[in-house]
């Protein structure tokens, strides 16, 4: 085999590159709802005619590969632009995605290939099994976990659309979009001169406005009938550090002092209940600095708010061995730090926060950088008003820690996040945008607390209140509330997930058993 069997066809090229440009086109910030429901058709097409005329699985593999490059290059190139702020190999780090995250693609597509020529089954069935037991593998991959660009993340920003999230998770969301994207294939495929076939087309077409149509009247279901309960007023301090200071020693006076001045002015102007500063609010071993704790127990003590507040906690085994983490610790209202055990963030970010496969310890002389600990046994904080879970960072992508949060029964979900080596890239607009789905999967309030933004608060019905500008300094209070409602979600978890993973690997079973035959 040479190279030449992988270079794409012509049509294959058009394929990909029309699928990538509607993938691109599909995410927030764009506010746009309809390229999500297409952008899978070009692609799809090709694999299927691939498969219908037995022409082999490379011509499927190539147009996934160059779709994956493509479509993750696009919606991905802030990835190059902000880890420069860590490494000048930067670049490395963006390619090193497109190499996980590419082959993923790739296989999909191979996979409906083997699907469709075992099966002759419907796009409509196959595309939406297959594409979401591909997100599944996104969220579990060991080490390498990246489940960023969902396809149920193109309706987040529109409540109405997303409702049915409390049913099945994103999982069912990206289902329902898959499945769209199967019937306008199915419909293009059957499209000709005979009534019988334009009947066909018509069917499917009215299916893929009926399926919009019932989740809409599921939505405005949803959100005239659920009922929401004050929870607490919570208070954000949003400090805008810049990312080229925020890790250096000389600045850290001045941070503290930020802080400090805006908490006084937020929680003078309201009456808060909890007030949070965001992730790594102070930049350093927290224990290694005793005045940082008696700013805490000042603020705490004379406004009596619990502050629960981003910090690096490093825990020591021995004289010459330690952990460090990504933290979360609370100071209560008499200014004590330590009564309720520090969070420690375990969904870290590839390469800033843990290289993945190599050894932590040997980027130990990189002050916080690439060795980061991960946390276990994910726990909740209890208030006066109820518990409270944390999400540090991207912890609010992995839709299974927000339920577990849920099961332990907290009335409040608290994203606490540094956004500022994102700069006014679409990063910023992508990461906040998967709090709505958290908060719809669980009929849950999220207050967001973003070092440079965004900050807001999100209510049970995915709804945002209050949110901050960019790269400014502010303080706000939010009335949060939440919902008596445990979701079919909260009950039985990713199952549409579950089913399709199950589905595809009988697929993947059968083709493979048929081949060897």
């Amino acid at each position: 085999m040479t190279w030449r069997a992988w270079r794409p066809t012509r049509g294959e090229s058009a394929a990909a590159v029309a699928s990538a440009v509607l993938f691109a086109l599909a995410f927030p910030p764009i506010p746009l709802v309809v390229p999500a429901f297409v952008c899978l058709v070009p692609v799809s097409l090709a694999v299927v005619r691939a498969a219908d005329a037995r022409t082999g699985w490379r011509g499927a593999a190539r147009t996934g590969l160059l779709f994956g490059l493509l479509g993750y290059g696009i919606t991905l190139y802030w990835l190059a632009v902000a880890l420069r702020i860590y490494t000048d190999l930067a670049f490395l780090g963006f390619i090193g995605a497109l190499i996980v995250l590419v082959p993923i693609v790739c296989a999909t597509m191979v996979t409906v290939y083997a699907a469709r020529s075992l099966t002759r089954w419907p796009m409509a069935v196959l595309l939406p099994v297959v594409w979401v037991a591909s997100e599944v593998l996104l969220n579990y991959l060991p080490q390498l976990a990246f489940p960023w660009l969902p396809l149920g993340l193109s309706v987040a920003k529109h409540p109405l659309l997303a409702q049915a999230a409390d049913l099945s998770g994103v999982r069912g969301l990206s289902f329902w979009i898959a499945a769209s994207n199967g019937l306008i294939v199915d419909a293009w495929l059957l499209r000709g001169p005979t009534s019988p076939r334009r009947r066909a087309v018509l069917v499917r077409g009215v299916a893929v406005i009926g399926l919009a149509a019932v989740a809409a009247l599921y939505g405005w279901w949803r959100m005239s009938t659920t009922r929401l309960v004050p929870v607490a007023s919570v208070a954000i301090v949003q400090p805008n550090i810049p990312q080229n200071e925020k890790w250096q020693e000389q600045y850290q006076g001045r941070i503290v002092g930020v802080l400090s001045s805006l908490s006084r002015q937020t929680l003078s102007r309201d009456t808060a209940q909890l007030l949070l500063w965001p992730e790594a609010a102070l930049p350093d071993n927290f224990f290694a600095h005793p005045d940082w704790a008696d700013t805490m127990r000042t603020l705490a003590t004379t406004y009596h708010t619990p502050i629960l507040f981003g910090t690096i906690d490093v825990v020591w085994h021995s004289p010459s061995d330690f952990d460090y983490y990504n933290s979360a610790m609370l100071a209560d209202t008499t200014g004590r730090i330590g009564t309720q055990p520090t969070y420690h963030k375990s969904y870290l970010v590839p390469v800033v926060e843990r290289v993945p496969i190599v050894n932590p310890r040997w980027f130990a002389s990189f002050k916080f950088f690439g060795g980061m600990g991960r946390g276990a046994a994910p726990h909740v904080f209890d208030f006066r008003f109820g518990k409270v879970g944390v999400l540090i960072c991207y912890e609010s992508i992995f839709l299974e820690r927000s339920r577990l949060y849920r099961r332990q029964g907290a009335r409040l979900l608290v994203n606490i996040t540094n956004d500022a080596w994102f700069g006014r890239s679409i990063a910023v607009y992508q990461h906040e945008a998967h709090l709505a789905l958290r908060a719809i999967e669980n009929r849950v309030g999220i207050v967001r607390d973003a070092n440079t933004g965004i900050s807001e608060y999100v209510d049970p019905l995915g709804i945002s209140h209050g949110a901050t500008g960019l790269f400014v300094a502010d303080g706000r209070t939010y009335l949060a509330q939440t919902t008596d409602v445990i979701t079919p979600y909260d009950h039985l978890g990713d199952w549409v997930g579950t089913l399709s993973v199950v589905a595809t690997l009988i697929f993947v079973a059968a083709a493979g058993a048929r081949r060897k035959n």
